[in-house]
């Protein structure tokens, strides 16, 4: 059980903040969806608690030349609430976290750094290229969220650093991410899958894809992208695409699936992704 004793702490500055983490056995509380029952589980006992929600920065979206900055504080309701076809995929996957009140309470940076294999901005996250941005006493360095995992729930942020703000490239084309669950909501993904494409003159000229929920971090999956690219993305592009994301699939038994089943999901939930990418990057409506 975990002890009841430890301190609290409200910065209201990035200075501060990462002033705060440095001391010994401190947490960053951002939402808490997650921290709160890893706490009263045991799984964690924090002797600092440093409260971010406060901090001027942390929150709102900023788009900063050709970079669009999402400070780490901001919560997946207010996400859900965007509309900008830059961030399709991230913004399909912050409207489908947990129900409604977890998603005012959780953040994009507690999703990231909370690091689930089914967390479902991950993908999108990924497919769309982000960076994140850690501030420590010793700097800021920047790490393409690509690189940023290591494991289950696990990822490269140590724990005197801050996660800032995640930084989106603007780009044309289309992206999208879907997930398979057997609820609406207060679920986690079976399978998630996010896809970006760019089109020209109606042909593919670059892509990403993405899995989730199906290896022990979600992860890209560049094969199945370069299948892509120099076609219409027809059935028979799409078809080899999903082969390549089947192949780099690893899921597990557990209690929400079975590796077979999540394997036989894998396809049409890819192809689906992709046609509403597609969709989205000729510019029509989704259906």
């Amino acid at each position: 059980m975990p002890t009841t004793g430890f301190t609290y702490l409200r910065p209201l500055t990035v200075a501060d903040l990462i002033r705060d983490l440095a001391e010994p056995g401190a947490f960053a509380l951002a939402g808490g969806t997650d921290l709160v029952p890893l706490r009263a589980a045991g799984a964690i006992t924090p002797a600092v608690l440093v409260d971010v929600k406060h901090v001027a920065g942390l929150r709102g979206v900023e788009t900063e030349g050709d970079v669009i900055r999402i400070g780490a504080a901001t919560t997946l309701a207010d996400l859900g609430e965007r509309d900008d076809r830059s961030l399709d995929a991230i913004l399909d996957g912050a409207k489908i976290v947990g129900a409604a009140q977890t998603r005012e309470r959780g953040t994009l940076g507690g999703n990231l750094c909370r690091s689930s294999p089914a967390g479902d901005t991950l993908c999108g996250l990924l497919v769309l290229d982000a960076v994140a941005e850690l501030q420590s006493l010793d700097g800021i360095r920047h790490v393409p969220v690509r690189d940023f995992f290591t494991g289950p729930s696990r990822n490269v942020k140590k724990p005197s650093e801050a996660l800032v703000s995640i930084r989106v490239p603007v780009r044309e084309g289309g992206s999208a991410y879907r997930r398979f669950t057997y609820r609406r909501s207060m679920d986690l993904a079976v399978v998630g899958v996010a896809a970006w494409l760019s089109i020209e003159d109606g042909v593919c000229v670059d892509a990403a894809i993405a899995i989730g929920a199906v290896a022990p971090t979600p992860r890209l999956v560049p094969a199945a992208a370069e299948t892509l690219v120099g076609t219409t993305c027809d059935d028979e592009a799409i078809a080899h695409a999903c082969e390549h994301v089947v192949a780099a699939s690893s899921p597990i038994d557990d209690v929400r699936g079975t590796r077979d089943h999540r394997l036989r999901v894998l396809r049409p939930l890819t192809r689906d992704t992709l046609l509403l990418a597609l969709t989205r990057a000729l510019g029509s409506s989704p259906p």
